[in-house]
């Protein structure tokens, strides 16, 4: 018995001397999953127009949200969906804003729009994973001109972290102006919305309210961001090309303004990118433009 004992414990000792010795199986590491972006459309308001096309990530934590308010002379909707794709993978939440345009509905229904979308993205940020303390605005154009308006307009009322303009027709006033001297086709168009969007012509001695809620001249000051810039507004980078149809000085007007009314320097910046004619988000393609933007508006959230 004590003979067979022996033999099964020197057998089981071999085998685990065996076990012991013999090298550790590879562990293959894992590549992190990749997450995919998602897309969605959502309603802010009751009009067809007033809608947002969501890119959004889920994420560890939540992220900032940029609503990208589209051009088009505020007569139509240009595509952002390129490069919404290209914010969402920097690590935004995007928000394509459409808004009613200026054949459905006169200023300042277009302010308004904005302040809807971004209460709406506040107020549904649990669902799409979006942080509501950093919500930034980007507009192109005629969207440009509703972004420095919402920097503006109440001293921030709207609380955004930041803005950032693209060829911003920030001064509709000069852009009436502009179209009156122009033979330019895309100058003359962009007066002649202007005009629509106010329901009017602009002249001081006109405040009638045939056409609109408040007077002709009143409306038209209303729409102009410098005449609203103040010292707590939010901050701007504000971005043309030298040739660029709607000229840099519709932004150079609005820094003096908002630096004369005390906002910080480092709080609003006019870029010109030289040599080139691009316009609204034609400028994200010029070199570093992209990364320059991105590294912006990331230094702003907190």
């Amino acid at each position: 018995m004590r003979r067979t004992l022996l033999i099964l414990v020197t057998a089981v000792l071999a085998i685990v001397a065996t076990t012991a010795a013999a090298p550790a199986a590879p562990v293959t590491a894992k590549a992190p999953a990749v997450v995919k972006a998602e897309a969605a459309t959502e309603k802010y308001g009751t009009h067809p127009r007033q809608s947002l096309d969501i890119t959004w990530s889920p994420a560890p934590a939540p992220r900032p949200a940029i609503i990208l308010i589209t051009g088009g002379y505020w007569y139509t909707h240009a595509s952002w969906a390129t490069w919404a794709k290209r914010f969402a993978d920097q690590g935004f939440q995007t928000f394509i804003m459409n808004y009613r345009l200026n054949f459905e509905a006169a200023w300042p229904a277009q302010r308004d729009d904005v302040a809807s979308a971004v209460k709406w993205v506040r107020d549904n940020a649990d669902r799409y994973n979006t942080d509501p303390d950093n919500v930034l605005l980007v507009g192109s154009s005629a969207g440009g001109q509703m972004a420095t308006d919402a920097a503006t307009h109440g001293t921030n009322a709207l609380g955004l972290q930041g803005i950032v303009a693209l060829s911003p027709v920030a001064s509709p006033y000069r852009a009436w102006q502009d179209g009156n001297t122009s033979t330019v086709a895309k100058i003359r168009k962009l007066r002649d919305n202007a005009t629509l969007l106010a329901r009017c012509y602009p002249d001081p001695a006109d405040n009638s309210t045939t056409y609109r809620d408040t007077g002709c001249w009143d409306t038209w000051r209303d729409m102009e961001s410098k005449n609203s810039a103040g010292k707590g507004d939010a901050p701007m980078l504000l971005l043309h090309s030298d040739g660029d149809f709607v000229p840099p000085v519709h932004s150079t007007e609005l820094e003096t303004a908002a630096k004369a009314a005390g906002l910080p320097a480092s709080d609003v910046t006019t870029r010109i990118v030289t040599g080139s004619t691009a316009h609204g988000q034609a400028l994200l393609s010029a070199p570093g433009m992209f990364d320059t933007v991105v590294s912006w508006l990331k230094a702003r959230t907190t």
